[in-house]
Order: C-alpha cells, then structure tokens, then sequence
C-alpha cells in the first residue's frame, strides 16, 4: 500500500496553512514527519480522510484519488490514529476496538476474537474489559492504535502516537510499527525516535517540505538549527541503527 500527497494546499481563512506538499509512504517502510509546532503536520494527515478541506493537490491511497472514495472506503484503506481522541460514552475496551470493523475488508473471525488479537499485538489484553474512562491517557492511547490495527488495513497513519505514553511503551510501540510490514505514516515530536525508527523522514517548517530523505539526510545539523533554533544531529547508536544528539550549547 502506498500512499502519496500531491502539491496539497490548505487555506483557512487568509493562512495558508500548507503550501504544495508532497510527500510519499512507500510501501512496507515507516516514513515520519516532523516539525515544530503549528507547521502542518496534524493537518496534512487530516486531509487524508477530508477532515480538512484541500485548497489544492490530491490524496493518493493505492492509486486511487481519496476525495472520490467514501469515507467507508478510506477507512477500508487506512487505519488512522488522531493526536487527540475524545469519546462521549464509556464502552468497555473491547468494544471501542471491535467498532474498527464496520470497514474491515477481510473478516476471518468473529468480531470479538478480531479485536482481541489486535489488543494481544499491543500488549493489553490485559484492558479487555476495563471502561474506557478508567484508563491513563497511555492506555487509551494504545487502545485507539488497537482499534486501528484491527482495521486491517495495510497502511496505518498515526499522528503523535506516543504522546503520553512512558518511555518503555513507546519503544514497544514503534517495535511494533517497525516489524508488522505494514506502510505506516508517523508524526512525530521526538528526535531520537525520528531517527532511529524512521527509514525516511519529511521535515516541515512553516506549510512547506524542507527536507526529506533518510534521517541523516532529512536531518543535517544546519536544518535543525533553522528549523529548531537549535543545534543537533544524527549520530549512531550504540545498540545500533540511529540516534540524535542535541546540542545544550
């Protein structure tokens, strides 16, 4: 499954929030955006599912034009985390992630087994039965992931997904997005997360691609002194693959 944003534009009001980005999640690989805050990153994914009107330029999901598939089909497509989620009634766990399935293409199982192998591939079987306003902010976050997994879609767009989650979630988590083989679409704030989970990242500053490439390419330590005020790069890990290292002078 690939997905590609083609030239997109988005004006709200007199703001152009976003000015011709393009930007593509190949197939199978975990490309993550990045950016300060107020750039456009939440709101290039929004536009994904029409949650923001387009200005101009075109949502590409598997060669087909997003704006002239329902939203059924979109959901068939792609399995979406918000940044921030709210619920209005306090269902049991189970049934947040078994709601995942109204678009579900292939079933293969009941609803309710569906739903709990997505909760066992996140590591919380353990909430099953637990009410949705019970939970940490942690918890329901991975619980909306659950939710999008059971989807079973090939490609899972997830914006800020480790947002309140302790550090040792949030590597299990991006292990997880790492090795399932699905094409996943990241935002994210955290640098070193950036570097090391990403195999290409887009920087965005300001409603415009900066840069884009692997991570040391997406990275260099002259783009995040202008794009962050201040000094980093990426550096290897001592446990493998890639790192970033601020720079407190």
């Amino acid at each position: 499954m690939r997905l590609c944003y083609e030239n997109i534009r988005v004006r709200m009001g007199k703001k152009e929030i976003l000015k011709g980005v393009s930007l593509t999640a190949r197939e199978g690989q975990v490309t993550g955006i990045i950016g300060p805050n107020g750039c456009g990153k939440s709101t290039l994914v929004r536009t994904t599912f029409g949650l923001v009107p387009l200005s101009g330029g075109t949502v590409w999901i598997d060669g087909k034009n997003a704006a002239g598939l329902s939203a059924r089909t979109v959901a068939s497509l792609a399995g979406y985390v918000r940044q921030e989620i709210s619920c209005a009634f306090d269902f049991s766990v189970l049934e947040v992630v078994s709601m995942a399935l109204y678009a579900r293409r292939e079933r293969g199982g009941s609803a309710e087994a569906i739903a709990a192998q997505a909760l066992e591939d996140l590591g919380i079987r353990y909430l099953e039965q637990r009410k949705l306003f019970s939970l940490s902010g942690g918890e329901r976050k991975l619980v909306y992931v659950a939710r999008a997994v059971a989807q079973g879609t090939d490609l899972l767009i997830l914006d800020e997904p480790t947002n309140h989650l302790d550090i040792c979630r949030q590597i299990f988590l991006l292990n997880y997005l790492k090795t399932c083989g699905k094409t996943v679409l990241i935002v994210l704030h955290d640098l070193r997360l950036a570097a090391h989970y990403c195999d290409q990242l887009y920087l965005l500053s300001e409603g415009s691609v900066v840069s884009s490439g692997t991570p040391q390419e997406a990275m260099s330590p002259r783009l995040i002194r202008e794009v962050f005020g201040t000094g980093g790069r990426v550096v290897p890990a001592e446990a493998g693959g890639l790192d970033f290292g601020l720079d407190f002078s």
